[in-house]
């Protein structure tokens, strides 16, 4: 979750209109997982051996849909992949990992999966999800649900679906990654955003690198924000790059109690007072470091020097909050 809604938030959480508000949802009804299930296979896909936009892959995803819903008092997110096995290295994608972070009871639950040979017959997994940690650091735990499909041969369709269910009374931005490892032919994405009566909280988002003819995300008159995209090309990783995702096509959703404005020079104002509040008083000990920073510098120095000096000192705090957890022993 990024830092200004977890903030945000935890004020609300503390705050009695947030009780009002958790009081009137527990008697929302909860939604159900995707309720389309598998999708019929047709008959090109079976009879697919190559992908014409994509030549020489070893699979393609023929469709993927993000079904996100934020209105409920527990927000989820329905995910579902069809994709197309061409080669034989292509099986490796059999084996499904699906990242999550295992945070405040954020988990993954129904989990669907099954394999369609050329043929048409079709082989279910009947097996179990096995959680399998990523990363781990101070209160927080990247995980995936792992998995992996059966009789998966050159030119079988597999095809899951699940649900990530996300912390209870907590709402978290989000983020449509489009660009994926395997050249994608369609997917469709939604979003039906957090409303309140009680708090005055709204949405917004922005985009980049779009496929090209993809039109941007667009909310309907229903309050549901879609988009859909086509022949979206393999996103490839290279040796010290930036973060993927960064460069990755994607739209980018973020809630706040602030609406944006017209004018962006006064928004970013008021929000660098909003952030610059926050730390203070997260620090509120203005004379302690006061008297931290009279020991490091000196008052002759000039300001590029200063600076350097204190991230210097900076450098050597010990951040407990990236440390492998120790055991006791």
């Amino acid at each position: 979750m990024d830092s200004e809604v977890y903030v945000l938030l935890r004020r609300f959480l503390t705050s009695l209109s947030r009780l009002v508000l958790l009081a009137a949802l527990s008697f929302l009804p909860s939604v159900s997982a995707r309720a389309e299930g598998f999708q019929p296979v047709s008959p090109d896909e079976l009879k697919m051996t190559a992908e014409p936009l994509a030549p020489g892959a070893p699979a393609i995803i023929l469709d993927r849909e993000v079904e996100r819903d934020d209105r409920g008092q527990t927000g989820h997110e329905n995910d579902y992949y069809r994709i197309k096995i061409l080669k034989e290295e292509g099986r490796k994608y059999a084996d499904i990992e699906i990242p999550f972070f295992k945070e405040n009871g954020n988990n993954i639950v129904n989990v669907h999966a099954r394999t369609i040979h050329p043929d048409g017959s079709i082989a279910n997994f009947e097996g179990k999800a096995f959680d399998k940690s990523i990363a781990k650091a101070k209160g927080l735990k990247y995980m995936a649900k792992t998995f992996t499909l059966p009789s998966v041969e050159v030119g079988s369709v597999i095809e899951y679906y699940y649900t990530l269910d996300l912390s209870e009374h907590f709402i978290y931005d989000s983020h449509w990654i489009l660009s994926e490892e395997l050249f994608t032919k369609h997917a469709k994405f939604s979003l039906k955003p957090y409303t309140s009566d009680y708090i005055p909280i709204g949405v917004r988002w922005s985009w980049e690198r779009l496929p090209a003819g993809t039109q941007s995300p667009k909310e309907g008159p229903d309050h549901i924000i879609r988009l859909e995209a086509s022949n979206i090309p393999a996103f490839q990783t290279e040796d010290y790059m930036p973060p993927e995702d960064e460069l990755k096509s994607r739209v980018d959703f973020t809630y706040s109690d602030e609406s944006p404005g017209k004018d962006a020079a006064q928004f970013w104002k008021n929000r660098g007072k909003k952030y610059n509040g926050e730390v203070e008083s997260f620090v509120s000990k203005r004379k302690a470091m006061e008297a931290a920073v009279a020991q490091i510098v000196s008052p002759s120095d000039p300001p590029e020097v200063k600076l350097q000096k204190i991230y210097a000192r900076v450098q050597q705090l010990r951040n407990t909050s990236f440390e492998v957890q120790k055991t006791a022993q």
